[in-house]
């Protein structure tokens, strides 16, 4: 890739598969558009932590972590020198076109490192859907592109339902947030995502959920851990970050493009988020 760091590979219809033995024993700095989860075998010696980085925060892995890069993220590989590591990748669009999968997307995104040490049953889940995907790719029965889309799924189901867990728990205390208030909240946050690029307030968005603006905004922020102008602003970063892989489009245009108003703004709401200014994150491609 020499100094290219936009990684464009050409994956496979459903899971692309990285062994342990294939897996860089350290790669540069570098994004892609597709989803890559990276697993540290439960097999590998118990002072092996391999290191990742991921938008500068970096993470040592332990034997069974798991680590979920999602799509336009920095990422490098520091370490992996036990050549335990191993991965899959996949075009998002696998999973974010299934409503209730979309609905979960943002809580997903906010998760990267899952820790065996804390969390062994869902590790232990997740891995062994990833090895399951891992077998079909090798015996390549018939229907295996379809069994390794219906392990991918069953994947997500099971982290999903385990982020819905936990946000239940942490809700609890709140008896106020009923499931559907918590659903109407999950649906304002794909309809921000889906129409980042346009005028929203926190008015509108509130009179869409079906809320005064004012519990909206409360509940908002206890749900998502962000308040409503922050999470439109991390909405159109992210929605910037794909338009920065085209470089033909001029960063003004992504900037309007995105939803932000000014020039100004996008480069100071960016950097504010991705640590870059759109600039600097686009030589990344060249």
């Amino acid at each position: 890739m020499s100094n290219n760091t936009y990684e464009n590979l050409q994956l496979g219809p459903v899971v692309n598969t990285i062994p342990a033995e294939d897996y860089p024993s350290s790669y540069p700095m570098h994004w892609h558009k597709y989803i890559e989860v990276a697993v540290l075998s439960e097999n590998a010696p118990a002072d092996d932590h391999c290191t990742l980085t991921i938008s500068n925060t970096t993470y040592e892995l332990e034997p069974g972590d798991i680590l979920f890069i999602w799509p336009g993220e920095l990422h490098d590989t520091r370490k992996n020198t036990s050549k335990h590591l191993s991965g899959i990748q996949f075009y998002p669009s696998l999973v974010y076109e299934l409503p209730d999968i979309a609905s979960f997307m943002n809580h997903f995104k906010n998760i990267h490192h899952i820790s065996h040490r804390k969390n062994p049953e869902l590790t232990q889940a997740l891995q062994m859907y990833i090895r399951q995907i891992f077998e079909l790719q090798a015996d390549r029965p018939s229907f295996h592109d379809t069994e390794k889309f219906i392990c991918l799924l069953e994947m997500f189901i099971c982290f999903g339902k385990h982020i819905e867990s936990e946000l239940t728990r942490t809700l609890s205390a709140t008896p106020s947030i009923s499931t559907d208030t918590l659903q109407r909240i999950r649906n304002a946050c794909v309809y921000i995502t889906d129409n980042c690029e346009k005028e929203l307030s926190l008015d509108s968005v509130a009179a869409y959920a079906g809320f005064s603006p004012s519990y909206f905004s409360r509940v908002f922020k206890q749900v998502t851990k962000y308040n409503f102008v922050e999470y439109l602003a991390l909405q159109r970063v992210r929605a910037a970050q794909i338009l920065l892989s085209d470089t033909h489009i001029p960063i003004t245009e992504i900037s309007s493009r995105a939803g932000f108003k000014s020039i100004s703004t996008f480069n100071r709401v960016f950097r504010q988020y991705k640590s870059c200014s759109p600039s600097e994150y686009r030589k990344y491609l060249v």
